[in-house]
């Protein structure tokens, strides 16, 4: 039986601790990431995303709320990089910067411009 891979509709990037950088658009790498790839120590959220990436492959879960469990794992982890959001970004300030968690912090650039 052939898997059908259920892509999400944004993709996560994601830096591992040797730098490497790693794209995941669709459920089954993500799920495959979790289970042989991810870094120590494994979380709660860790857990969570596997049961919930497992019930979308499964297509008893939405895909997007895969998505936001693998995220949340990757924050989690400290590995997510963070993505600009085209709607978000056209409100965003200038010098806003995100640090690794995720959470948005002054880059100091409110005078500029």
């Amino acid at each position: 039986m052939m898997l059908v891979s259920v892509r999400w509709t944004t993709p996560v990037m994601v830096t591992f601790g040797n730098g490497a950088d790693r794209q995941f658009d669709c459920v089954h790498d993500a799920l495959d990431c979790l289970q042989h790839e991810w870094p120590s120590p494994r979380g709660k959220r860790h857990a969570k995303a596997v049961e919930v990436l497992g019930g979308a492959l499964a297509r008893l879960v939405p895909v997007e709320d895969a998505r936001k469990a693998f995220v949340s794992a990757c924050v989690e982890s400290g590995i997510l990089v963070p993505q600009v959001d085209r709607k978000v970004s056209k409100t965003r300030k200038f010098g806003q910067v995100f640090t690794r968690d995720g959470l948005s912090r002054s880059a100091g650039l409110e005078g500029a411009g």
